[in-house]
C-alpha cells in the first residue's frame, strides 16, 4: 500500500497579485523557503512502515509532524519547478504565471528547468524504489501537488486502485493498492459466472 499526502500548506502569502517576470521567480524561491502551518489536521488510522519525502523544507517538516519512524529524504519526489515563461518587465497576474508555467512545463518549453518527460522519469524511479525497497510494505510518500499527479498516473499505469483530487488538499492522504493478478481472475470469474 502507497499512502501520498501532500505537504502541510505553506504560511507565505504576498500582497502583490501582479508581478514582472523576476518578481513571480523571487516569489516561488520564497515560497520554497517558507514555513508550514503546523496546525494542520492530519488522520491516519495506518501504522506505515516508511516514509519518502520531497527534499524541500515544507515536506520534510511535514513528514516529521505525521510520521515517527525510518524516514527517507529524496530530491526525486519535489515538486515541479515552475518559472516565468519569458522575462519580462509587464506585470501579470500570479495565477496568469502559474498557469503559463505550467502549460510550458507541459510542452516541454525551455523556459522551465524540467521537462515533462524527466518528470516521468523521476515518478518512474520514485515507484520503482518503493517497489524494490519495500515490497509487501505499506510506504508513506509527502510530496507536492503537481508531482503527485504525476505519481498518481504513473501508479495507475502499473496497476495500482486510488483516486487523487484534481486539486490535492494539503495534508490529506491519498491511498494506492496494487491490483493482483489473482484478486482480478476472481473478480472476472464472478463477473462471468
Amino acid at each position: 500500500m502507497i499512502g501520498i499526502v501532500r505537504h502541510f500548506k505553506v504560511n507565505f502569502k504576498t500582497n502583490r497579485k501582479w508581478m514582472t517576470a523576476k518578481q513571480f521567480n523571487d516569489w516561488v524561491d520564497q515560497y520554497d523557503q517558507a514555513e508550514i502551518d503546523s496546525t494542520n489536521h492530519f488522520t491516519n488510522f495506518i501504522e506505515w512502515d516508511v516514509c519518502l519525502t520531497s527534499d524541500l523544507s515544507r515536506a520534510t517538516k511535514t513528514s516529521e509532524i505525521i510520521f515517527k519512524g525510518k524516514t527517507v529524504v529524496s530530491n526525486q519526489l519535489r515538486e515541479i519547478e515552475i518559472k516565468a515563461v519569458v522575462n519580462s518587465k509587464i506585470k501579470l497576474h500570479i495565477n496568469l504565471w502559474m498557469i503559463l508555467g505550467r502549460i510550458a512545463w507541459f510542452f516541454s518549453h525551455k523556459s522551465q528547468s524540467e521537462t515533462k518527460y524527466q518528470t516521468l522519469q523521476r515518478a518512474k524511479i520514485i515507484i520503482d524504489k518503493i517497489e524494490e525497497d519495500y515490497p509487501n510494505s505499506k510506504v508513506l510518500v509527502v510530496s507536492h501537488g503537481a508531482f503527485m499527479k504525476v505519481l498518481s498516473k504513473e501508479l495507475k499505469c502499473r496497476g495500482y486502485i486510488g483516486e487523487l483530487k484534481i486539486n490535492p488538499k494539503n495534508g490529506e492522504l491519498y491511498l494506492f493498492e496494487k491490483r493482483h493478478e489473482s484478486k482480478l481472475e476472481e473478480v472476472d470469474a464472478i463477473i462471468k459466472s
